[in-house]
């Protein structure tokens, strides 16, 4: 006995790279299929063999693939004897592969960019305030509004609102129109929503001209308010 299983191994062994291999029980084939797919015949025609031959052979074959059987031969049994099968064709079945899912990363978070505090905004001109007074007017609240909408989400340490006049006119008189201005500009940051832990208000009167008070041109320049935010 164990001789007759060292040659069935052999035999079973060596098919993978034959086309045929047989034993002093069984004989082995491999076949081709009318759509190509390859197959397996074991004829088992040993006199004691029974249907567990053919099937121990084809495990045997497949190893480790499930088999597949799709057509057993068997001779004429007599009533209420058990069916025996002599020939056996199969397939080995590929065990599938599972292949895990991938994971999926979260995306990290778009970080949107933070845009420059500005430097500095200067109004100046007869546009921005009415003579003699401390009004804003529309042009000018327009230009403190872009001011305003280029800081969203920035606080500034310091935000210095500087008021400046022509020379015309008393010394006094420019030191108070020029704080009132600086006053009006620093107040309408503040309440429509510009962001800093404080407010400088300076009034400098007739001081620090930027051009000529000998020409209306050169008055209108010297006439300002400079914002000047510090983000330190």
């Amino acid at each position: 006995m164990t001789w007759k299983l060292g040659l069935m191994l052999l035999a079973a062994g060596t098919l993978a790279g034959c086309s045929a291999a047989s034993g002093p029980t069984f004989s082995a084939y491999a076949i081709a299929l009318p759509n190509n797919e390859k197959a397996f015949q074991v004829n088992c025609n040993g006199l004691f063999d029974s249907s567990n031959t053919c099937y121990s052979k084809a495990r045997e074959i497949c190893g480790n693939q499930p088999v597949h059987p799709f057509r057993e031969i068997s001779p004429l049994a007599s009533a209420g004897s058990q069916r025996d099968v002599h020939t056996l064709m199969f397939q080995c079945i590929p065990t599938p592969v599972v292949q895990a899912a991938p994971v999926v990363q979260p995306a990290a978070p778009s970080v949107a960019p933070t845009a420059p505090a500005p430097r500095k905004v200067s109004l100046n001109g007869n546009a921005s305030f009415d003579l003699d007074k401390a009004t804003l007017t529309t042009d000018a609240r327009n230009r403190l509004d872009a001011l305003i909408n280029a800081a969203v989400g920035v606080t500034f340490n310091t935000v210095a609102v500087n008021g400046y006049t022509d020379s015309t006119g008393s010394a006094p008189y420019n030191q108070a129109l020029s704080t009132r201005r600086a006053l009006s500009v620093a107040r309408y940051l503040k309440d429509h929503g510009l962001q800093a832990r404080q407010f400088l208000v300076t009034g400098y009167g007739n001081a620090n001209p930027v051009a000529s008070d000998d020409t209306p041109s050169g008055r209108a320049q010297n006439r300002r308010v400079e914002i000047v935010p510090d983000k330190q």
